[in-house]
């Protein structure tokens, strides 16, 4: 009797720690992003991007009485604890989709638990590797630009001013390695000498050796594939050794780079845009609209379905238009983008 009586007060207990079960009308989104850490003022206008979002969709009716519930944690910046994120993500808090942050490798450490678990993902990161191969990211989607599309952005850019000797600096993490790789073969394959290449850290916070030997190898231009607070060492750094040529930047850099005279390349929705404001915000903005136009297409929240959706979807987004196929999941077409100069305070459209 004493064991029926302990077995049942066991079960009870379990049953108290089991995660709360989710509500009919709830559209549960998960939501990992880098809120503490060197790029935590992306996490945070990502985060407050998709709050908004999340209201006016609410708000407009459009999902049929049903409601969005984001779930948010910090992914810190760190691929352990990006993966916890994910797993508690969908085994706790019932995720029917999940959207990762801007940091790739966070991303890419998370494939095997998203391809277990089967769950729709929209990233925010840009290295490419995100959604490719697609066989092997089936259930993987993003919504900004990729390296490759920076890279040809730039280079077509630099052949049309005549700029025919580069340097390159890029950081030595999957985003900055992808750039740089396919900077590098595009550049030479027009004719452009990269006289001099240079990598550092993702901690490092010095990079006067690498700017140094960028000056000395006296290139017209300079391209840095790096991210935030990097990337703009790297910019103060150049202007500091009293390097006059043109500054380049990949997409990855964002908008918070505000030098005079620097060239970005980005989204054409960032242009008259000030130093204030964080082009990263409609990337999340719109990752949270391409799946609630899932939930709307396929009227319901199956997994599956949303991922069929999404694959198949079309979203007139706020960085341009998104076309995703199951040959590309990475939605973003190169037509919205274009190479931004900052001056006077403003991006201002230079190319194309």
């Amino acid at each position: 009797m004493r064991s029926f009586i302990a077995l049942a007060v066991l079960a009870v207990t379990l049953a108290g720690c089991a995660a709360p079960a989710k509500a009919a009308d709830e559209i549960v989104v998960g939501v990992s992003l880098e809120l503490s850490g060197p790029t935590a003022s992306i996490g945070t206008a990502s985060r407050h991007a998709l709050e908004l979002k999340a209201k006016q969709l609410n708000a407009s009716g459009v999902l049929g009485g049903r409601r969005l519930e984001l779930v948010v944690k910090d992914n810190r910046t760190d691929n352990n604890t990006s993966v916890a994120n994910i797993n508690d993500l969908i085994k706790d808090d019932h995720a029917d989709a999940i959207i990762t942050g801007g940091c790739s490798q966070c991303t890419l450490a998370a494939v095997p638990a998203i391809t277990d678990n089967r769950v729709p993902t929209v990233s925010l990161a840009a290295a490419g590797a995100v959604t490719s191969p697609v066989r092997d990211r089936r259930y993987i989607f993003k919504t900004t630009q990729t390296p490759g599309q920076d890279a040809q952005l730039i280079t077509d850019e630099l052949v049309r001013r005549g700029v025919t000797r580069v340097g390159v600096v890029a950081v030595s993490n999957v985003y900055g390695q992808e750039g740089r790789q396919e900077f590098t073969r595009r550049a030479r394959a027009a004719g452009i000498d990269v006289a001099e290449t240079e990598q550092f850290g993702q901690a490092d916070a010095d990079m006067t050796i690498q700017v140094s030997k960028i000056v000395a190898a006296r290139p017209r231009a300079v391209v840095v594939w790096a991210v935030s607070p990097a990337a703009p060492i790297v910019v103060r750094e150049l202007r500091a050794a009293r390097y006059d040529g043109e500054i380049y930047l990949g997409a990855g850099a964002g908008p918070d780079v505000t030098a005079e005279g620097v060239h970005l390349a980005f989204p054409k929705s960032l242009a008259g845009a000030d130093g204030a404001y964080s082009g990263f915000a409609a990337f999340a903005a719109d990752a949270l609209q391409l799946i609630a136009g899932a939930v709307v297409t396929t009227g319901g929240t199956d997994r599956e379905r949303l991922r069929a959706a999404i694959e198949n979807a079309r979203l007139d987004g706020i960085n341009g238009p998104l076309r995703f196929s199951a040959e590309d999941h990475s939605g973003l077409r190169s037509e919205a983008l274009g190479i931004l100069t900052f001056s006077h305070g403003r991006w201002v459209l230079t190319s194309p």
